[in-house]
């Protein structure tokens, strides 16, 4: 978006009402300085504007401005000399007396900040009256019953969500905007993770790909087969990860970054052999996680890739212990942590999966979920058998990990685990008691597939009689 591109859209398609104008002979007072009270009424994505000042005869701007715009021009700062520029161009609507007016169709989920300021003839006089407005709806269905589409990620600040759409064996994707409330189909490829500027990463098949601006970006690298392509991307796009599958179905991870495509080094656990390696997702801290594929024994392992190096750890092997008398005297670990989907959060700082318990003499081997903290170096275990088979779908900056009481498709409603007090509770119940938040004429149900930085968008679906997607957004 152009500096002010949006704001000029949208004061040249906003009605003006006022009580007079330019052409009664309006271009500035006294100099004595007036007070403005002002009243906003937001009903959906319209806000209705009322300014009244204490002076009548007071000549004034008044407005909206987005908040990236806002932030472009320096805040409060440069709020005066924008207005003064629109003076000067002949393009504000100069005004006095009471005036009310409409701003309509405007973005959702976005901040904007509407604001008074006095003028003598080209001239701010004093200190503009601004206000934050916010543009906020609980929640929203945004897939169409003829588009069955699966969210696999929202990107860092909560304004992009990608998955992929299901159409026989076509391969194609979408994208949402959450601001624009728009839908857009990508053909030809899958979509896994967005940059906070809305590009999106994913794969052809054969390659990794990018999307921008409508423009897919095809990604050469070694050994190209399969699903090789891009699983994660940082919210600014410095650093992608992934992997490639050569013609022997062999992985190896790979990171993007400086333009250019990589391997990243692997081993296998207790050094044995591996048969692949893969990066599922990275943090904003550019911590990577993944799995390996141990040929000795046979296993997928949960690993991570850390700082500018990528430094390879198996973050959980010293918790591992392998036991030659489990499973009949075969051999096997007590405890197993990872597997082909370690989720991370947006931070990079916590780090989910399946934690597999090994029991003597049986092949049947419970699953929990675990979080470890990377910061902390801590693991933390669900070890419940209420709880067992359950699948971590996300995990939060904040350290909320989303469940679904289901280890394949939807669960009937998502769970969330508080590792700050290691509660379990359902989704509904936690977002009732921790922000006093419920959609109106919505249940929360499903499972949670993504949720943004601040945790406060958070991303699910569930099947009713088509298949939906949703997004709730928790109060700010």
């Amino acid at each position: 978006m152009n500096k002010f591109s949006f704001l000029a859209c949208v004061l040249a398609a906003v009605p003006l009402l006022a009580s007079c104008d330019k052409e009664n002979g309006i271009n500035g007072g006294d100099g004595s300085e007036a007070s403005f009270e002002t009243s906003i009424v937001i009903d959906g994505n319209d806000i209705n504007m009322t300014v009244l000042p204490s002076d009548s005869s007071a000549v004034y701007v008044s407005g909206l401005i987005m908040e990236d715009d806002y932030a472009a021009m320096g805040g409060a700062d440069g709020v005066v000399s924008y207005v003064e520029e629109l003076v000067a161009n002949g393009e504000a609507e100069l005004r006095s007396g009471n005036y009310t007016g409409l701003y309509g169709d405007l973005f959702w989920q976005t901040k904007y900040y509407s604001y008074v300021a006095q003028i003598d003839g080209s001239v701010v006089v004093g200190t503009p009256v601004i206000e934050e407005q916010y543009i906020y709806r609980p929640y929203v269905e945004f897939a169409s019953e003829s588009v069955a589409i699966g969210p696999c990620a929202v990107s860092d600040n909560g304004l992009w969500v990608v998955g992929n759409a299901y159409n026989g064996d076509t391969r194609n994707s979408f994208i949402y905007d959450v601001r624009r409330d728009s839908l857009t189909i990508v053909e030809g490829v899958s979509l896994y993770d967005m940059t906070d500027d809305g590009a999106a990463y994913g794969t052809s098949g054969p390659y990794p790909v990018i999307y921008k601006d409508g423009q897919i970006t095809e990604i050469s690298s070694v050994g190209t087969f399969a699903e090789s392509g891009f699983y994660g991307v940082t919210p600014d796009g410095s650093l992608a990860v992934g992997f490639t599958m050569s013609d022997g179905m062999k992985n190896s991870a790979i990171v993007y970054e400086n333009g250019a495509v990589s391997e990243i080094s692997a081993v296998g656990y207790k050094e044995g052999k591996i048969n692949g390696a893969a990066a599922k997702g990275v943090g904003s801290n550019g911590n990577i996680v993944g799995y390996i594929q141990n040929e000795e024994p046979w296993l997928e392992i949960g690993c991570a890739w850390t700082g500018t190096s990528h430094e390879y750890s198996l973050f959980a092997e010293d918790l591992m212990v392998w036991n030659p008398d489990l499973l009949d005297g075969g051999g096997a670990l007590e405890k197993r942590y990872g597997d082909l989907e370690i989720r991370i959060s947006p931070n990079g700082r916590y780090y989910a999966g399946y934690l597999v318990v090994t029991e003597e003499g049986s092949w049947d081997q419970p699953q929990y979920v675990f979080v470890y903290d990377a910061q902390q170096d801590k693991m933390h275990e669900l070890i419940d058998g209420n709880y067992a088979g359950w699948r971590p779908d996300a995990v939060s900056s904040t350290g909320l990990l989303f469940l679904s009481s289901t280890s394949v498709g939807q669960s009937s409603e998502p769970f969330v685990w508080d590792l700050n007090t290691g509660e379990v509770s359902a989704l509904a119940e936690y977002a009732s008691a921790e922000y006093g938040y419920a959609p109106e004429e919505h249940t929360i149900q499903g499972s949670v597939v993504a949720v943004s930085e601040d945790g406060k968008t958070i991303v699910g679906d569930y099947v009713e009689s088509t298949y939906i997607t949703y997004i709730c957004f928790i109060p700010r």
